[in-house]
Parts: C-alpha cells; structure tokens; sequence
C-alpha cells in the first residue's frame, strides 16, 4: 500500500503540469546590443517553434526593440514576439564596438540582474559591423547560429590559439580583481549581404555570407580599448597558459615552410625582488611535432631537427614579446603582469618591473619520423 502511495505521488508531481508555460515561452540563444536613433537597439535571435524537419523555413526569428534602456527595450519586445522571451538558454552575447566603448561592464551589468539567465553564455564584440547584423547571418553547419558561433569559438579555443572565448563569470570576476583585465572574443562578417540572412545562405557549399571569428579585444576598466593583432593574440594565449594546440609556420628553405604542431604547452610564472625592483620570469615549456616539411634538408640529420627546435622556440618568443609590446603600449592590464606580481608580493604598489622569458621546446623524434617517407629516408 506504502508503495503504491509512493509511486501515485510520484506520477502526480512529475506530470505535464506546466506545459502550458513552456508552450508560451520563446527561447532566446543570441542577443545582440546596438544603438540606434540615442536608444539602445537590443535583437534576440529566438528558436522558431513552428519549425519541423520538412520545413525549409529558418530554425530562427530574430525580434528587436528600442528602449532608452536595456530592459525597457526587452520589455518593449515582448509586443512584437507571441510569446514571452526566456534567455534561460541563451549562449552568445554581441556587443557592438560602440556599446562596448561605453561598458562592456554596463551590459554585463544588466544579465547579471536577470535571474533567468545563466552565467554560461560567451560575450563577444563585433567588429566593422551592427552586432545585429551577426545574429541575423544563417549558417550551414548548425541550424541554429549561436550553436555555429559557440562551436567556432570552442574549437578554435582548443586547436588555434588565435582568439579566447570568455564568459560572463569569468569576465567578472576579472573586472573585480586588481591589477588585471578581461579580454573578448571578436566577431565578423565575410562579404555581408542582406541574402546572408536568408535560409539561401545555407543551401550551398560556399554561402554569400559568413561569420569568422578576429582574435581578441581589450578592456580597460570595463571598456572597450582596441583590438589585438594575431601575432598578439596568441602571445596572450601563451602567456595566460591557455595554449593546448597550434600550429607554428617554420621557415626553413628560401621560399618553403615547415608546419610544427603544438600538442602541449605549459606556462608557469614567477616573481622575484632583487635590489627593489620585481621581476617576473616565464617559464613556457612546450612539446611539438612535425605536421608538414616542405624543404629540402634531410631530416635525419640531427642539426635539421636543432635547427627547427631553435627556430620554433624564437617563434614563440616572438609572439610573446609582441603581446608585451601591446600590454606597454595599452592603458589595459589584460596580461595582468601586476595581478602578477601584486599575488606574491601583497605589497605591491605599481613599482618598475621586466618581464624576462625562459621557453624550452622539443620537437619529439617519434613524431616527426613515424610513417613519413621523407623522415624515414634510407641512406642506401
């Protein structure tokens, strides 16, 4: 009796009670902040729940309102959208360079007070284009262009090095701590063309219009400062430890190149006070193989292998130095050198400090050699 008791409970309380919500809910996975006019401009790109597998109409609709605020323009959506909008599942933010010039952190500010968002969607700032104009492009290979986007990000995230993702816990909790910044994802546009926001875009093997992912941008107290290069880019990654593969073009004949690819790479940095003045010493080791050889030098020979070892070490000093450069030459702390420093030295107070690197690279012989006709050349 106890049980049959337990289970009727257990069918009352898990019913389909609350269908009817869910049936009028639209489900928000992008939103988009422009302005327009002085107002704010806000687009959501929501699922389209009339779609089915037979239909050829687009999997999403894309809503937009103006308000003088952020949450006036929301609310102001709800007139034109049948349904309510939910942004429990929403997973990419895009901010013009405009809004972002303003504050990022404003933005921010604002889904940080909606409880029904998740802290779990990616921020990124479009670039030469309306953050509009992004959500409305229609992708190929997802259906649904956040996942396109969030997919892009996460893949070049693990095999590129050219660009960072960060979401909004992530940059806030950066933007609260001393002595360093958070950086964005930056999109854009390939060839905009208003037939780009059309289900025309993903009938083909080559759509009119893309959205590419432009490496990283800066903030300087919650703003918008300037855009990184890809040289820059990587650099951040390196020194912020977040490099897990890549590949590094090795010149090595007059006009051919070697492709090394990174498979492993660990930064550790430390800091030291010699005579009042701090040092922060890099320590950047890094494993790699031999991907592709286009040059003439045998590679069994042992200098050919030094040889690219020295040169692919020299490579990644380069990219370092170059985000140095930037982070000298930028009001932003995005390296955050003295976050740095600032943690082993809790007295720090903005003192003169340099950077000095240690980079060790071993290029692994099993890579280079294993089924390669050029690395397994006989001597006969």
């Amino acid at each position: 009796m106890k049980k049959f008791i337990i289970i009727l409970l257990i069918i009352l309380l898990t019913g389909c009670y609350n269908y009817k919500e869910l049936n009028k809910i639209a489900i928000v996975s992008s939103i988009a902040i422009d302005k327009k006019d002085n107002e704010y401009l806000v687009s959501a790109q929501v699922m389209n729940a009339k779609e089915d597998e037979e239909s050829e109409s687009s999997q999403v609709v894309v809503y937009e309102a103006k308000g003088k605020s952020i949450n006036e323009a929301l609310r102001n959506m709800t007139m034109k959208s049948p349904r309510t909008i939910y942004g429990g599942h929403l997973s990419k933010l895009v901010i013009s360079e405009e809004i972002a010039k303003e504050g990022v952190i404003n933005v921010i500010d604002v889904f940080q007070r909606l409880t029904e968002i998740r802290n779990e969607f990616t921020i990124t700032v479009s670039k030469n284009i309306k953050a509009a104009d992004v959500i409305k492009i229609m992708t190929s290979t997802e259906s649904v262009p956040a996942e396109y986007v969030k997919t892009s990000l996460e893949t070049a995230d693990v095999y590129s090095a050219l660009t960072y993702s960060t979401k909004l816990d992530e940059f806030v909790s950066l933007y609260l701590k001393k002595g360093i910044d958070p950086v964005i994802a930056v999109l854009q546009v390939d060839d905009y063309k208003k037939k780009g926001t059309t289900t025309d875009n993903t009938q083909t093997t080559d759509p009119i219009t893309k959205i590419v992912l432009d490496n990283i941008a800066i903030t300087d107290e919650g703003k918008f400062e300037k855009y990184l290069s890809k040289d820059e880019t990587i650099g951040y990654n390196f020194i912020k430890n977040q490099v897990q593969e890549m590949i590094v073009p090795i010149k090595c004949d007059d006009n051919y190149y070697a492709s090394i690819s990174i498979l492993k790479s660990k930064t550790k940095p430390k800091v030291i006070k010699i005579n009042n003045k701090y040092q922060i010493k890099f320590d950047i080791k890094a494993n790699g193989v031999l991907s592709e050889y286009n040059c003439s030098k045998e590679l069994t020979d042992k200098d050919v292998i030094n040889e690219l070892e020295k040169k692919t070490k020299n490579k990644i000093k380069y990219y370092i130095n170059k985000a140095l450069n930037a982070q000298k030459n930028s009001k932003s702390e995005f390296l955050g050198l003295k976050r740095t420093i600032y943690l082993d030295y809790p007295n720090y107070k903005d003192e003169e400090f340099d950077v000095k690197l240690n980079i060790n690279f071993q290029l692994s012989r099993k890579g280079e050699l294993r089924n390669s006709s050029k690395g397994a050349k006989s001597n006969e």
